[in-house]
């Protein structure tokens, strides 16, 4: 693993969060079609909703939690990072960085780059250029950042969550498989929303990916297969 360059590593963590934030919305989808019954519910449909919870959960473990050193991790990718640019002279305004946060924020999970057109007033340089400093930036406070979604992620237990209303792995349920199919409680599926999009939206300014999920064609596919069965 020492003769991988390291772009690699990157491109794979954040395949991972970009996957993440795939499953989270496949589950929040098909969670916003199922009827209040659960007994009307389509098996299908809540099966793979609650897969999904399932995976988005496990790479968040793993990207976040890890202890295993052949598991691919956030935290040591973007120290190095950090270190290598700790030199760097950045010239951006604050004021401009919190406004694209929120902007990015509040269009999630479809950026609208089209309308960020304040990032250049008052700045004649390329938006590209405009766009590395924000990143370096935001970059500064990372390991912080990290820190505070690591800590929300152990403490609302969603591990143990998906050990035992999931993944069926507790002997002590009475129908361990039957979990399945189950209706997972809101305030699941709302707090692993707050978690996933913190991360994914961090990631871009770690990592200098796009902004956009590549995935997105799944939950437009999805939408599609949900209006099919509805009708």
């Amino acid at each position: 693993m020492k003769n991988i360059p390291t772009w690699k590593y990157l491109s794979g963590v954040q395949k991972l969060i970009y996957l993440a934030d795939t499953n989270f919305l496949v589950c929040k989808k098909i969670y916003e079609s199922l009827p209040s019954d659960g007994i009307k519910a389509n098996k299908f449909l809540l099966l793979s909703a609650n897969n999904a919870f399932n995976e988005a959960i496990g790479i968040l473990h793993t990207l976040l939690c890890s202890t295993k050193k052949e598991e691919l991790l956030i935290k040591s990718l973007l120290e190095k990072i950090i270190e290598k640019e700790k030199s760097d002279s950045i010239f951006i305004n604050d004021e401009k960085i919190s406004q694209f946060f929120q902007k990015i924020s509040d269009d999630y999970p479809y950026p609208d780059y089209s309308s960020y057109t304040f990032l250049s007033i008052a700045d004649g340089r390329l938006i590209g250029d405009i766009l590395a400093d924000i990143r370096k930036k935001k970059r500064q406070s990372g390991l912080t950042n990290l820190d505070e979604i690591k800590t929300e992620f152990e403490k609302e237990n969603f591990y143990k969550i998906r050990h035992q209303s999931v993944a069926h792995k507790n002997k002590q349920l009475n129908d361990p498989a039957g979990a399945t199919d189950l209706y997972l409680k809101d305030d699941y599926i709302e707090k692993l929303g707050v978690i996933v999009k913190k991360l994914r939206l961090c990631s871009y300014f770690w990592f200098d990916y796009e902004l956009r999920n590549p995935n997105d064609k799944i939950i437009c596919d999805l939408e599609i297969l949900v209006n099919s069965l509805k009708n």
